[in-house]
């Protein structure tokens, strides 16, 4: 290393998992969802289906300040990953700018679990 040298500094992501009753599982997400921290969710997500064998994964998107398309795309690919496995996977309570985004994209409807859909803040 030498004096002036730049590092890039990747955007924080934080996860945590809770069970919820009917082997089901809620996922908290936290932080920004970007190309360089991706892989942490969708790690987290297909463990989340394959290795727990949840019957749903409940993912909490209240807490993420940014997410870009490569968030999204793993997103609705988990979602299809879940419902090849007999599971499913929704969002909850997308932060603002999260829900402007998912429903610009056409979205938000289709990974909002049905009785959500409109209503999480």
């Amino acid at each position: 290393m030498h004096q002036g040298d730049r590092f890039a500094v990747f955007p924080e992501l934080h996860i945590t998992v809770d069970p919820l009753p009917n082997q089901a599982i809620r996922v908290r997400v936290a932080g920004e969802v970007t190309l360089e921290n991706v892989a942490q969710l969708r790690t987290v997500l297909h463990r989340a289906i394959d290795d727990v064998r949840a019957t749903a994964v409940e993912v909490d998107l209240s807490l993420v300040s940014f997410i870009d398309s490569t968030g999204i795309g793993k997103l609705v690919g988990a979602r299809a990953h879940a419902r090849s496995n007999h599971s499913d996977l929704w969002i909850v309570n997308p932060s603002p700018g999260v829900r402007r985004v998912l429903s610009l994209l056409g979205l938000l409807e289709i990974l909002s679990a049905p009785d959500t859909t409109g209503t999480a803040a």
